[in-house]
């Protein structure tokens, strides 16, 4: 739809083109994008349900010029192999017709209830094997049948065992297919009757079809619980592996084991499916509740303990959630999730285990340790003591000795807020409570006199550090130790004590600890800063002789200083580099451009902006930007308030100008940049520059993952472009999203509500 309307000269999408080797697709693609996308649309990825072109007979003549049907099918045959267990080259002219005389007629005859010709047509395409050329439209028709089929109908009505057993078939291979409207009413139907245990078999019966579809592993249950939370936490920038299982329908089994008053299985099954039920699920479902108000009341407590379970469950995803909501200083979710996990200790029946001794019974989940130092430093970066004091008396509650990491936790947390008589108070605690703190504890204990500008009570508690801690026997070249020198020099160049920081560094160098490149670097970036290029050579040629290789932040440094002074500065840091072993290549040189952008001041913007100049110059030898370049400079300038909006927009356009000029594909990333940028412009152009952005997406053939969707529809719902919004909605429908996001969901749901039904029923085929 939008792409129709909107898009200017943009040719329709084709179907399956995703699935045809590139080398079909370079042969002639205009003259077989019509043959193309009218053969391959019943597999559900087009826009309006077309039946199936018949195939050409043996003897029909070909083109040299052109692809045949039966060229396509035999190239797909060929080099894709089977499409869901059924080779599409075997396709008969009889089972296309009987597919596209069928389906029509299954709507109608669920329409009219008629249960003898709808279990007649079932039987004939299941019987020729046309569940293979089923897509979203079709599953959809299903579903909503089987859905429409009980509407106005009680729920006690009883229906004889054979049509049961037809809806719940209709509605199992809807739901496999990602449409759960039939399911998930068989499902209420059974909460409704208050047999908690038919819903529960209806549930298996559905991860069954998943399996069969091949969408589901049968060991997905312990692939899980154990090898998924260390794929989440592989990488920061490849998303988690979705899992087939729909929401709503995990939703329901929970109601179910809700009436069941049975926590235990619920968490066993929510943790097994590696979901999430978002939020905007859990408020419909209260809707539908209504006619049991204490099962609705049961179900959203559920809902709360399940997602905090399994963010438990998985500590790698639960740090990443704790550095999002400490980033966002988001203090309310926080407290409601810290809440949680401690009512899953306390409560009657208890689910989470404090000790791996715990673990038996209910208690099914393990207390990651991180859980406390982790939530003490969020609260205290929210500035909420009180919250941080009550995890502290929590902790003396359930018996739960504080562990150095803990106490080290208070103390960073109160030096960042800059309260030292809070720091010197929790150091008092410590001695009186023959806590021996250690190389960590001064280290907090030093940054928080240098934030509270006390640089002379750093240097008393440096000595105290040296004179107790040290003597002890501890190893001079142990980490800690070393980032207890380097944040006292970095605290005395800060407010230049020069003198009293070289001292320090001579110490290191002749006694130890062994500086670092960190401690080099600190030095860098003093002498930098007062432009003293003198003393910063002087630093560089002591690397060598010390055996510690300059890094990124080294040269970023130095090219920072001398582009104030040198015309030649980005060919003496090539050279420095390359003399460091390091050859100055795109990649070294687009760290060296990220790292000046994280400074976020107007000079390390211009140096940055004159370096990438100089790579798009050729001023490097083959060291040229590339696409990652250009994401890295357009993520960093797009991120905060830091830089004049007319810039941002003038560089957006003109990065991107280049990148095509170039012939750089941009990524997705580089997409969802510059869509959000445009969309926040309030002017007319921001809109027109985003529909320009996401059409060239929908060209090219970028992935669009549901964080684009996501950009797209919440800019344009912020700009109150709600008919433009419900369009991306609709173009949402010819693509294959296996999961919707939680937060996504809330945005179509939202629309659905404004918009009235038809935009509801846009929503729910996500459902």
């Amino acid at each position: 739809m939008l792409l129709r309307t909107a898009g200017h000269a943009v040719p329709p999408a084709i179907a399956l083109d995703f699935l045809i080797p590139r080398t079909v697709l370079r042969r002639n693609f205009s003259e077989s994008a019509h043959l193309s996308s009218e053969l391959f649309h019943t597999t559900g990825f087009g826009r309006r349900s077309r039946p199936l072109s018949s195939l050409p007979s043996a003897a029909s003549p070909s083109s040299s010029r052109s692809l045949t049907p039966g060229a396509v099918l035999q190239q797909l045959d060929r080099d894709v192999g089977t499409f869901d267990e059924q080779t599409l080259a075997t396709t008969t002219n009889a089972q296309i017709e009987t597919f596209n005389s069928s389906i029509p007629e299954l709507s109608s005859a669920l329409a009219k209830r008629d249960t003898q010709r709808v279990s007649e047509l079932w039987a004939t395409l299941k019987n020729s094997k046309l569940f293979t050329f089923f897509g979203p439209h079709h599953h959809d028709i299903c579903s909503r049948g089987v859905s429409d089929y009980f509407a106005k109908r009680s729920h006690s009505d009883r229906f004889p065992e054979h049509e049961e057993r037809l809806l719940r078939d209709i509605a199992l291979v809807a739901a496999a297919g990602g449409c759960t409207d039939g399911l998930r009413t068989l499902m209420f139907r059974e909460i409704k009757m208050r047999r908690p245990d038919a819903a529960l078999a209806l549930y298996e019966e559905y991860l069954e079809a998943l399996r069969e579809k091949g969408v589901l592993r049968r060991d997905e249950s312990e692939e899980a619980e154990e090898e998924r939370p260390e794929e989440v936490a592989s990488s920061d920038d490849a998303p988690p592996a979705l899992s087939p299982i729909r929401d709503e329908i995990l939703l329901a089994a929970i109601v179910a084991y809700a009436q069941k008053n049975s926590f235990a299985d619920a968490l066993k099954v929510y943790l097994k499916a590696a979901t999430r039920v978002s939020p905007s699920t859990v408020e419909e479902f209260t809707q539908l509740l209504r006619f049991d108000h204490a099962l609705s009341a049961k179900m959203n407590l559920y809902a709360r303990r399940l997602n905090a379970a399994a963010l438990l469950a998985r500590p790698p995803t639960l740090m990443k959630h704790l550095t999002n909501l400490t980033q966002d200083s988001a203090h309310v979710p926080l407290e409601r999730l810290y809440s949680t996990a401690i009512a899953g200790a306390t409560d009657p029946d208890p689910w989470l285990a404090l000790t791996r001794q715990q673990l038996s019974g209910t208690r099914v989940v393990l207390l990651p340790d991180f859980f406390w130092p982790s939530f003490i430093r969020s609260f205290l970066a929210c500035r909420r003591t009180d919250l941080a004091e009550r995890l502290w008396d929590d902790m003396v509650k359930l018996g739960v000795k504080p562990d150095i990491v803990a106490w080290n936790a208070f103390l960073d947390g109160y030096g960042q807020m800059r309260s030292l008589p809070a720091v010197l108070k929790m150091w008092e605690i410590m001695n009186a409570q023959r806590v021996k703190p250690d190389a960590l504890s001064h280290r907090a204990l030093i940054s928080a006199h240098f934030a509270a500008n006390q640089p002379e009570g750093a240097l008393q508690r440096f000595h105290q550090f040296e004179r107790d801690y040290l003597t002890r026997g501890v190893s001079l070249e142990d980490s800690a130790v070393l980032a207890v020198y380097n944040t006292m020099l970095h605290g005395l160049l800060f407010v230049s004590r020069e003198e009293d920081a070289l001292a320090i560094k001579t110490k290191m160098e002749t006694k130890g600890p062994k500086p670092d490149v960190v401690t080099y670097n600190t030095f860098m970036r003093y002498y930098g800063r007062k432009g003293n290029l003198r003393a910063m050579a002087g630093i560089l040629q002591q690397l060598e002789p010390a055996g510690v290789k300059a890094d990124v932040y080294t040269f970023s440094t130095l090219l920072s200083a001398m582009l104030k002074v040198r015309a030649d500065a980005g060919e003496i840091v090539m050279n420095f580099m390359k003399k460091q072993g390091v050859v100055p290549d795109t990649t070294a040189l687009t760290a060296i451009i990220n790292n000046q952008l994280q400074d976020r001041t107007p000079q390390s913007f211009k140096v940055a902006m004159d370096l990438l100049s100089k790579m798009e110059r050729g001023e490097f030898g083959d060291a040229r930007p590339n696409a990652i370049t250009y994401t890295s400079v357009l993520t960093a300038i797009n991120r905060g308030m830091w830089l004049e909006r007319s810039v941002v927009e003038e560089y957006n356009r003109r990065i991107w100008e280049t990148m095509r000029s170039r012939d750089l594909q941009p990524n997705r990333t580089t997409y969802n940049v510059l869509l959000k940028a445009s969309l926040d412009n309030p002017e007319p152009e921001g809109l027109e520059n985003a529909m320009r952005y996401y059409r060239d997406m929908t060209l090219h053939g970028a992935h669009m993952g549901t964080d684009t969707w996501y950009i797209l529809l919440k800019g344009l719902m912020d700009r109150e472009q709600w008919d433009v919004a419900r369009e991306v909605v609709e173009d949402m429908r010819g693509y294959k999203l296996n999961n919707i996001t939680g937060s996504l969901r809330t945005l179509m749901n939202r629309l659905g509500r404004r918009n009235g039904s038809g935009d509801a029923a846009a929503a729910a085929a996500y459902r």
